[in-house]
């Protein structure tokens, strides 16, 4: 018995030392800040230095940069970590510069800190503060144009062995309307947020156009004279076609009237009595036999026989006469066959060119108020995009002042450049605008997503965080969508991007540190 109760108490002592050696391991936090260590353990150094307290998550902005910042707990005499998401506001790509730095001034001192480029847009640093209370943590940014940018944080800096749980901002949120969307992944799409404010809205009238070609974009081929007509070369509606490409071919045969041969014989002869008159009369006008009146009478005539002879004879051969390409284009329209016998002045064909369009549309005669002010107009593309009529290099070239053939429908013609992609029979959406006094909130149309009839909208809560918002919408210009609930001013919503915040909604559960990389 006595065997027994001095094994039993050799095996619980040697258990107990076992846990104490435990224990001091895990208590271990090894501060070691050699910045050789893996990404893994910076995360689990950076976390380990208070069990207590959450990093707090920062954000800030400046004319042309967006940071956030997550920041461990701030205790006199600790090193505590800086991890930094910067993103440049111009396009919401990543910052890249080697390094920016951190100054943590609470007080009379001030502690400075380098935070060196993880990677594109991501910089870390470790701080430790030197004194307790509140102040500020700045970071300095130099860009590549030599414009320097400073973001500042407002913080605060407890004793030493003292906790506090200010986190910062809301970051932890998760209703079932809260997306995460990590920097790294808005980095790689085109993404943007923008504060939302109030801002006149303008007053629309919508209607449908109808695309055409201008019409100096336009050539009808004609029959040159009476005969046969036969394709110069394989012709098919929409073929490109060269300046000068022989397009059809007459063939008068044994047709009397308007016969190419003789069109051709009766130039000529024209042509050869007009210059020997010329030349006869350049002569005797020297000498004052003639006067210049006549001479230059002579003179016109030469020039007008010379311009149609040279013109058949350039296109008339072995009896038959080619019909030529004026520019080069496009076929819209082929009016004959090959072999049809046509009539002299008989369209065969129709030549476009890309170049200026026309969009015309008519609207309802109860718009006519709101039609004597329009000053612009944009213009949406079956694919979504939109164009104001800057961006169409267009101009407003008419708005009738009444009905058009007694329907109560009011003309309006648009001119544009720069639509492209846009042929002639396509039909786009119109928006004429007016301006008004009245303001209201406004987002940009790609603000929007649709689900089931409803819209909703993303608004950020971090740079890493958004909620999902339901709202009502009022006019739209086609670029621009009026909001009548469901943002307030100053909100910062989601204005590209927002079609891959609902499809990051609908790919699983949030993670609560969805977008904090360590």
């Amino acid at each position: 018995m006595k065997k027994i109760y001095l094994f039993l108490s050799a095996f619980v002592l040697s258990m107990a030392l076992t846990n104490c050696g435990s224990d001091s391991h895990n208590h271990d936090h090894g501060h070691s800040h050699d910045h050789g260590h893996s990404h893994d353990e910076h995360s689990r150094e950076d976390h380990s230095h208070s069990a207590e307290a959450e990093p707090q998550m920062l954000t800030a902005y400046s004319s042309s940069l967006e940071i956030f910042a997550e920041v461990g707990e701030m205790q006199v005499g600790e090193e505590s970590f800086i991890l930094a998401h910067i993103t440049t506001l111009s396009d919401f790509k990543p910052l890249d510069v080697p390094e920016v730095t951190f100054t943590l001034t609470v007080g009379s001192k001030a502690v400075k800190s380098v935070a060196r480029r993880q990677s594109p847009g991501i910089y870390r640093c470790h701080i430790t503060p030197e004194n307790d209370g509140a102040g500020f943590l700045i970071c300095n940014v130099a860009l590549k144009n030599g414009v320097t940018e400073n973001l500042t944080f407002p913080l605060s800096v407890c004793k030493q062995g003292d906790h506090h749980h200010a986190h910062g901002e809301a970051s932890h949120e998760h209703g079932s309307n809260m997306v995460a969307f990590p920097k790294e992944q808005s980095w790689k799409i085109d993404f943007a947020t923008e504060i939302v404010e109030p801002r006149a809205i303008s007053r629309v009238v919508k209607g449908v156009a109808k695309v055409s070609n201008a019409p100096e974009n336009v050539t009808t081929i004609v029959a040159a004279t009476s005969g046969k007509v036969h394709y110069g070369n394989t012709l098919a509606v929409g073929r490109s076609v060269r300046a000068g490409e022989p397009l059809f071919v007459m063939e008068t045969g044994d047709v009397a009237d308007n016969n190419a041969a003789i069109k051709f014989a009766d130039a000529e002869s024209r042509y050869n009595y007009a210059k020997a008159e010329y030349e006869r009369k350049a002569v005797l006008v020297k000498t004052k036999i003639v006067t210049l009146t006549d001479y230059q009478s002579a003179e016109a005539a030469y020039l007008q026989a010379k311009a149609v002879y040279e013109n058949l004879k350039k296109n008339f051969k072995d009896g038959k006469m080619l019909l030529k390409a004026p520019s080069a284009g496009y076929l819209s329209d082929i009016a004959v066959s090959s072999g049809d016998y046509v009539a002299e002045g008989m369209p065969l064909a129709t030549l476009q060119r890309d170049g200026e369009k026309q969009l015309f549309c008519e609207v309802s005669v109860r718009h006519a108020e709101a039609l004597r002010g329009v000053t612009d107009v944009n213009i949406e593309l079956n694919d979504g995009r939109c164009f104001s009529l800057a961006e169409a290099q267009g101009r407003i070239v008419g708005i009738g002042r009444g009905i058009q053939n007694d329907c109560n429908m009011i003309p309006v013609t648009v001119m544009a450049k720069n639509l492209p992609e846009v042929g002639p029979g396509n039909v786009v959406n119109m928006y004429l605008i007016s301006p008004t006094t009245g303001e209201s909130i406004v987002v940009p149309r790609t603000a929007l997503v649709e689900e089931m009839g409803r819209f909703f909208v993303f608004v950020q809560h971090t740079p890493v965080m958004f909620e999902k918002r339901l709202v009502s919408t009022g006019v739209t210009d086609g670029k621009n969508v009026q909001l009548l609930s469901g943002v307030k001013s100053g909100e910062r919503v989601v204005t590209n991007g927002a079609v891959s915040l609902k499809l990051s909604q609908g790919a699983g559960a949030l993670d609560p540190h969805a977008g904090h990389v360590h």
